[in-house]
């Protein structure tokens, strides 16, 4: 990884703009970004799309903030359309935040319109005027009936300096050369990639590409008739990684590739990039036989160096049950190649090769449970490589219908715990809910996983109506069975004063559901419903002891589902400004005692505090309780002069009272 990120610094440093030799022009380039639906397709289990994502953003976050850089992208807004071609971000002066996010957010759906985009992209560079440089990405071949090659050879004939270099990302050797033509015509570099790492070294090769090479001290680049060295193990297995080194200088983009003996020099398996590197890893075919490990210029596209492998055969077996519930873990026993993300899966049996469910990596070992489709009917089990998702070996299974039963009340009160008896699959993550019955099939409200075992208790709505109670798969949220229930009103009621002091400690009387985290509240009463102040749980039962707010006037006690916020019941009460009164000597001396009589609310933590006159209301030094009764002896501060006696509420920091006091020097 340092290496990588070495060649990466290495290569866009001349991309800074100076150097000790000379000012540089900032290199400016559109890249054409394939959003096809292909883009969904996997490598070594992550999607591609995910992983062109990832090295484009990493890419834009090491260039010099000086670059142009602008984007366009296909095939991201509508299926099936040829002309879905925009373009994101203009060419100007690079914001990577902005080019990431706006990268980050395509989204594959649609067409390969290669022809269309480039004739775009060179236009929006007015590419008949000035220098205008294409960085295509693509994944696929033309589908909109164009021709690329010859479009771009029109391009570069009407262009002042029109360039176009080419990334094939994950193509098969025969489609390479129908799209290397852009490159050739264009007078661009054509760069294979295969998976990450080779995508991110592409991108920098081709970004690099973007600026004219420096006059003094050009970068030494091997001949075109130069030969290679490479190290590589004469046999391997079948679609295992091996590991090749080589002795030359390497040139950026020059890379070594697994091809099958014999087979066309442009046409290869799996590659990589020499550059900055001592070593690397490719992975062989699946096909038996003789093979070859070739060592190719990026300059001249020539072989330089070749090598002969032997692939040798593997077996793979697969040993697993004839039939099992939908839904449920299966034991799959397997011996095999276990090659890199090499995973075994169960798919319906019409299931093209390559496409994948629920799956479980080989390198977990043996056996396996993987976890069988949710619709019953004749399936298969799957051995499948990591490496382009071939089919080593397939195993028949039968996929039995999973069957549930519901046993529960006829009626209860809305937002009551529920007990339900159940029989089912109990596959992972299967649960039971409870929804109003015209629910959408795989939505759901409070619920209980079937792993807690039966019978189960699950909250219900807190509105009254029908209702169904669901047991529903957890793999895709089918409903296996389903029963009615009907939820009535609950009966509350609330019984208080009529009239209290703000801040007063309130004793609620109440009858009710007490359903779960239900409570008691005492709001101003223009306060919404769902929002609440000071509040006590109902499950602390009744009579509840709430403090009022601190503010006069009409307010409400309510009674409240914690489920959804609603309001069961409400009882007004009003709620009258406090005061208090204060006696004291009319000096002290600094940090003397000071015998202070009073009247007040005395409502919860309420307390008398001896300060500065200028300190800000709510601020104390020391202080007493009120609840430590009447009168009470409060320190006075250290700080001589103007000061106050303040009575406090101890709800909201508010002053009910003061009066003042002189602190003189202490003799």
């Amino acid at each position: 990884m340092k290496a990588a990120i070495s060649a990466l610094t290495a290569a866009l440093l001349p991309l800074s703009g100076i150097t000790a030799q000379e000012t540089r022009t900032n290199p400016s380039a559109l890249i054409v970004f394939d959003a096809s639906g292909s883009m969904w397709g996997q490598i070594e289990g992550k999607a591609k799309i995910e992983i062109a994502r990832e090295v484009v953003a990493d890419l834009v976050r090491d260039l010099p903030s000086e670059t142009q850089l602008g984007l366009m992208a296909y095939g991201h807004r509508r299926k099936g359309d040829c002309e879905d071609i925009e373009l994101l971000i203009p060419v100007g002066k690079l914001d990577k935040d902005s080019y990431v996010k706006t990268v980050e957010d395509i989204m594959p759906k649609g067409m390969t319109p290669i022809t269309a985009s480039l004739q775009l992209a060179a236009e929006s560079m007015r590419y008949t005027e000035q220098k205008a440089t294409v960085i295509l990405v693509s994944d696929g071949l033309e589908t909109c009936d164009a021709d690329p090659c010859t479009a771009a050879e029109k391009l570069e004939e009407l262009g002042v300096d029109f360039t176009a270099h080419v990334i094939a990302f994950d193509l098969k050797p025969e489609e390479t050369q129908k799209l290397e033509c852009i490159a050739k015509s264009t007078g661009g570099s054509f760069f294979p990639a295969s998976d990450a790492a080779s995508l991110k070294d592409a991108l920098n090769f081709a970004i690099e590409k973007t600026t004219p090479a420096p006059k003094a001290e050009p970068e030494p680049e091997p001949e075109p008739d130069s030969t290679a060295t490479i190290s590589a193990p004469d046999t391997a297995v079948a679609g295992s990684e091996i590991n090749v080194t080589w002795e030359n200088q390497p040139a950026k983009g020059d890379y070594i590739a697994v091809a099958k003996a014999g087979s066309k020099d442009t046409e290869n398996f799996s590659y990589a990039y020499t550059f900055d590197k001592d070593s690397i890893t490719l992975t062989t075919q699946l096909e038996t036989g003789i093979a070859e490990v070739r060592y190719i210029a990026a300059k001249t596209g020539k072989v330089l160096a070749r090598q002969p492998i032997t692939l040798t055969e593997f077996t793979v077996t697969l040993d697993a049950p004839e039939e099992i519930v939908a839904g449920a873990a299966v034991p799959v026993e397997w011996t095999g190649p276990d090659h890199k993300n090499d995973y075994i899966t169960i798919v319906p049996k019409e299931t093209k090769d390559g496409e994948y469910a629920k799956y479980q990596r080989t390198a977990k070992g043996t056996p396996l449970n993987v976890t069988a489709p949710i619709a019953q009917g004749p399936c298969e089990i799957r051995y499948m490589s990591g490496n382009r998702g071939k089919v080593l070996a397939r195993r028949d299974i039968k996929i039995l219908k999973a069957d549930a039963t519901i046993s529960a009340p006829d009626e209860a009160v809305a937002g009551n715990t529920i007990t339900i008896e159940w029989t089912g699959p109990d596959n992972k993550n299967d649960y039971i809910t409870i929804v109003p019955k015209d629910t959408e099939d795989g939505k759901y409200a409070k619920y209980e996983r079937t792993s807690k075992g039966s019978p189960l208790k699950v909250v219900s709505p807190d509105t009254s109506g029908e209702v169904e109670i669901r047991y529903v798969t957890g793999q895709e949220g089918n409903v296996l069975a389903r029963r009615d229930l009907k939820l009535n009103e609950p009966t509350v009621t609330l019984a208080a004063v009529d009239e209290a002091t703000v801040g007063n400690t309130i004793s609620v009387e109440w009858t009710g559901p007490d359903n779960q985290n239900d409570y008691i509240t005492i709001v101003t009463k223009d306060t919404e419903d769902g929002k609440s102040a000071k509040y006590e749980r109902t499950s602390k039962k009744s009579p509840s002891e709430i403090d009022a707010p601190m503010t006069p006037g009409e307010a409400e006690i309510r009674y409240m589902s914690s489920q959804s916020g609603i309001v069961l019941a409400r009882k007004s009460i009003t709620l009258k400004a406090a005061t208090a009164t204060l006696q004291a000597p009319a000096s002290t001396p600094a940090g003397a005692k000071v015998k202070i009589t009073w009247t007040g609310p005395d409502n919860r933590n309420d307390y008398i505090t001896i300060v500065p006159k200028a300190t800000e209301d709510g601020k104390s030094e020391n202080y007493e309780r009120t609840r430590k009764g009447n009168p009470l002896e409060v320190v006075a501060t250290k700080q001589t002069g103007d000061a106050e006696i303040r009575y406090i509420s101890g709800q909201d920091g508010s002053v009910i009272n003061r009066i003042p006091i002189k602190i003189t020097a202490v003799e």
